[in-house]
């Protein structure tokens, strides 16, 4: 029983020897959008991008933007992420045969204006399963703003209707610029508790907002209700089954295909701040597919061709495409869980301590006279409501968590 300690302290110092590498980066952050601001005291962190994004190092740059990090492990892909003005930018590294990488972090200097970003429009997809009516959301912007710069509000990037009769948390997902793997996001109500929205920055070029909610569907009837926050010249809806019908001015039907059991509704224009009433009705349920868990087939059914006869070609290609991946999140994909809940919960809290961080530098640097008076308010006032808020929101599912397991019990 002596030793066993001193056997269990080995391993930990073993392990934690074995973390460390003779991998060695040095890089430079470069402002894009205006190379006479230098990235200076900028906090980094070298990410682990397996087993569940780890940091594994942290520093700050220099007075020069640049920085060097050492004793890294070459044997597992790497991201070093830097901390710009309460936005997140990365850098994958890549090291050589002697275990060094070169990187260089391009940032960019927030904006809370609008003017160079577009909204480039939304598609929207139904699927009857059973009881339930599952509609996912499709939006995406494209941030054209010149010089370069990152939009960043602390009252919401992107900001979705709260449907009523939801009942439970939507689920939504962001792909950045450059990315092609979505990340989890947890959105935030409104304080008026009309609406979600996101705090994910608009980084120049194009970000993908992806929301998932369930809706009940028993009575094979469902009063659908949105607002749309943005300008749309027009948009489509794909439908599973291809006899759930959907109602509602200004839509109509422009496809349907018996064979392939789906249909597509067109609709719009629709100015922002309009909300809209559709009545969601009918829906044979299909007999689902079963697929051999070892035939190393991909899962993702195709399309029909056919679509492309029309003359709204591209628009349902597209919107077939969408179809597929809802497809196959439906029949394939883990329902909303604790095991998802739970990075929604991290991210709150990852999201709580940024923001204390960020709250301790503004004083540090007001009692330092680096920010006046004016600045020092505008810049704290916000982040306070957001702290408030995301605190709320923590403290909410703790309590509902706790209220669950004396259930339970």
């Amino acid at each position: 029983m002596r030793v066993l300690p001193a056997v269990l302290w080995s391993l930990i110092a073993i392990s934690g020897l074995q973390a460390q590498g003779n991998g060695v980066v040095e890089g430079r952050l470069v402002n894009a959008t205006d190379p006479k601001i230098v990235g200076a005291d900028v906090e980094l962190d070298v990410v682990g991008l397996g087993g569940g994004m780890s940091i594994i190092k942290s520093t700050t740059s220099d007075k020069a933007g640049k920085f060097r990090i050492d004793g890294l492990p070459t044997d597992q892909p790497l991201m070093i992420r830097a901390n710009y003005k309460m936005v997140n930018y990365h850098s994958r590294v890549a090291f050589d045969a002697s275990g060094k990488a070169s990187a260089e972090i391009r940032i960019f200097e927030p904006t809370s204006s609008m003017e160079g970003i577009r909204f480039e429009g939304v598609r929207m997809a139904f699927h009857m399963n059973g009881d339930q009516l599952r509609i996912l959301e499709h939006s995406s912007f494209n941030n054209e703003t010149k010089p370069p710069k990152s939009f960043m509000s602390q009252e919401g990037n992107f900001r979705f209707f709260k449907v009523p009769g939801i009942p439970e948390l939507p689920r939504l997902q962001v792909t950045g610029p450059g990315s092609s793997m979505p990340l989890a996001q947890s959105p935030l109500e409104s304080p008026d508790g009309t609406s979600y929205y996101s705090l994910y920055p608009l980084r120049p070029g194009i970000t993908n907002f992806e929301i998932d909610q369930t809706f009940p569907y028993q009575d094979r009837k469902f009063i659908y209700r949105n607002k749309f926050y943005y300008d749309l010249t027009a948009f489509q809806i794909g439908v599973i089954p291809q006899d759930l019908t959907i109602s509602g001015e200004g839509l109509r039907k422009i496809q349907s295909d018996a064979q392939k059991n789906f249909a597509v509704y067109s609709g719009g224009p629709i100015r922002a701040g309009t909300e809209v009433v559709w009545t969601i009705s009918g829906g044979t349920p299909a007999i689902e597919p079963t697929t051999p868990k070892e035939s190393g087939e991909s899962r993702i059914k195709p399309m029909p061709t056919g679509i492309g006869q029309n003359a709204l070609m591209l628009g349902s290609l597209l919107l077939a495409c969408f179809l597929s991946v809802l497809w196959y999140a439906h029949n394939y994909l883990v329902d909303a869980s604790p095991q998802y809940q739970a990075p929604q919960i991290q991210e709150l809290k990852n999201r709580r301590n940024q923001l204390v961080d960020f709250l301790a530098r503004l004083e540090n640097r007001y009692e330092n006279q680096a920010l006046d008076r004016r600045q020092y308010f505008a810049q704290r006032e916000p982040a306070k409501r957001q702290l408030r808020r995301i605190v709320a929101l923590l403290v909410k599912s703790g309590a509902e968590k706790k209220s669950k397991a004396a259930a339970a019990s």
